[in-house]
C-alpha cells in the first residue's frame, strides 16, 4: 500500500506552491489578541493529508503559542456528533462540520455561539465568500471532483460524471463517497449530473432519479469510501480506475509523484466550518483555537500545504500567484463547478425531516434493497 499520509509531500507542496517561508507565515501578527491559556482542547482531525496540513498550520503552532495542548480526535459522522452532544458527551471541543449540517445543528441548540472577542481586529469581517456566522466560522473551501488512474487513461481521461458512469469507454472499478454522509460526499449530486440533470436544476434533489442512476453504477462499485484519504488510496492501489475524491487529496497524491489525475468539470464546491458543540468540556480553549485558525497567516500556511481554499480572504495576500491559481475558488476552477446548495440540504422536507437527514435514511433503505 502506498502511504498518502506522509508529511514530506505536504512540505514539498508548500515549497512548490510559492516562495514564502513557513516560519514567516506562522509568525503571529504584530498586534494580536493573546490566546495564552492552560489545559487542553480536543479538535477534529480528519486524518490523511488534510489532518497533516491542519497539524502544520494550526495544531502545532497553536500549542506552541498558547501553551494549550491540542488533542487530535479522529473523524466521525454528523449523526455520531449529534448523538454525543445530546448525551452530554460531545466528541470534540472544536468540531469541523460540513456547511450542509450547520443550520440544523444550530437550530436544535447543539452548537455554542462563537465568542468573537478572541479574534484579531478585522479577521471576522474578512471572511468571503461565506461570512462567519453566529454558531460557526468557515474553515476551508474544497471541491468534490473526479479522480482517475492517469496511467490507464493517459490519452482519453474521464472529465465529467457522465464519463464516470460510462464503464464501456472508461473501464475499471468505481468508488463514490458513502451516502451515509448525506450531502457531504456529493454522491447524490454526482448521480444526477451523470444522469443528465443540468447543474441549475439539481435542487430539489429528485431522490428516485438519483437512486436509479446509482443503481446503474452499483455493479461497478468496489467500495463506497468513508474517508478522504481512502478515496485516493483506492486509486493509488489500483483497486479502482475512476471515482470521486476531494481536490486536496488528489493534489497531495500528485505532489507525492503518484499518477492520479483530476478533473474540475462538474466539480461540487463545498465548505466546512469550525463549531463548538454545546456542552464541550473546554469551551474557552475551543474559542481561542478557532480565533487562531482564522488568522490569515495560519490559513495561508494551510493552503500552502493542501489545496483547500482559505476562508479569510486576506490569506490570499500571503499566497504566491502560482499557488493561489490552484485553489478551488480561483476563477478558472470556480466557473467549471456547481456550488452545493446548503439552503436545500438544511431545509426540511414535507415530513419535516431535514434533507440531509433524509438522505441518510434513503441511502440506508437503498443499501438494504428497500427502495
Amino acid at each position: 500500500m502506498i502511504d498518502l499520509n506522509r508529511r514530506k509531500f505536504l512540505a514539498t507542496g508548500a515549497a512548490a506552491g510559492g516562495a514564502f517561508a513557513l516560519p514567516s507565515l506562522l509568525s503571529a501578527p504584530a498586534i494580536a489578541q493573546s490566546l495564552s491559556g492552560t489545559g487542553q482542547v480536543v479538535v477534529y482531525d480528519g486524518g490523511g493529508a488534510w489532518g497533516e496540513a491542519k497539524n502544520i498550520a494550526y495544531f502545532e503552532p497553536f500549542q506552541a503559542e498558547t501553551g494549550i495542548e491540542v488533542i487530535r480526535q479522529p473523524s466521525g459522522t454528523v449523526g455520531s456528533l449529534r448523538a454525543g452532544i445530546l448525551a452530554g458527551q460531545p466528541a470534540y471541543d472544536v468540531a469541523n462540520i460540513g456547511g450542509s449540517s450547520i443550520d440544523g445543528l444550530a437550530r436544535d441548540g447543539l452548537l455554542a455561539p462563537i465568542d468573537y472577542g478572541w479574534f484579531n481586529a478585522g479577521d471576522r469581517d474578512a471572511f468571503n465568500p461565506v461570512a462567519a456566522g453566529e454558531h460557526f466560522v468557515p474553515a476551508l473551501f474544497y471541491s468534490l471532483i473526479i479522480g482517475y488512474d492517469a496511467d490507464r487513461f493517459s490519452s482519453n481521461a474521464p472529465l465529467n460524471w457522465g464519463d464516470v458512469w460510462d464503464v464501456d469507454v472508461f473501464g475499471g472499478g468505481r468508488s463514490l463517497a458513502t451516502g451515509a454522509w448525506g450531502p457531504d460526499g456529493g454522491t447524490f449530486e454526482a448521480a444526477l449530473l451523470a444522469d443528465g440533470v443540468p447543474p441549475d436544476q439539481l435542487y430539489p434533489i429528485d431522490w428516485d432519479r438519483a437512486f436509479r442512476s446509482l443503481d446503474r453504477l452499483k455493479p461497478e462499485i468496489i467500495k463506497f469510501w468513508e474517508s478522504g484519504a481512502e478515496a485516493v488510496q483506492l486509486i493509488a492501489d489500483r483497486q479502482i480506475s475512476v471515482g470521486s475524491a476531494w481536490n486536496g487529496r488528489i493534489s497531495g497524491a500528485q505532489e507525492q509523484g503518484l499518477k492520479i489525475g483530476g478533473s474540475w468539470d462538474q466539480g461540487i464546491l463545498q465548505w466546512d466550518a469550525w463549531a463548538v458543540p454545546t456542552g464541550a468540556a473546554n469551551t474557552e480553549n475551543a474559542m481561542k483555537f478557532i480565533a487562531f485558525a482564522s488568522r490569515p497567516e495560519n490559513q495561508a500556511v494551510f493552503a500552502q500545504n493542501i489545496l483547500y481554499g482559505p476562508t479569510n480572504a486576506r490569506a490570499f495576500d500571503l499566497l504566491a500567484p502560482d499557488r493561489a491559481m490552484l485553489l478551488p475558488t480561483y476563477p478558472t476552477q470556480r466557473d467549471k463547478q456547481v456550488v452545493q446548495n446548503y439552503g436545500f440540504w438544511n431545509a426540511a422536507d414535507a415530513g419535516q425531516e431535514a434533507n440531509y437527514a433524509r438522505a441518510v435514511i434513503e441511502w440506508e433503505r437503498w443499501l438494504a434493497g428497500a427502495r
